[in-house]
């Protein structure tokens, strides 16, 4: 069975990357533009999610 933290980061990096495969798809739009943003961020928030339990 999984760990709570490895359940969290497998779900971050899954909808980081289902996010940047959206925008990509419509990076024709500034919606797409933004889904690639916020995708990015998303898989920003999984190195710092395990950079906090790491350090806490």
């Amino acid at each position: 069975m999984m760990s709570e933290p490895l359940n969290v980061m497998t779900a971050l990096i899954g909808s980081g990357m289902l996010l940047m495969g959206v925008g990509y798809n419509q990076r024709d739009s500034d919606a797409g533009v933004g889904l690639l943003a916020v995708g990015v961020l998303v898989m920003l928030s999984s190195l710092f999610y395990r950079l906090y339990l790491a350090f806490a």
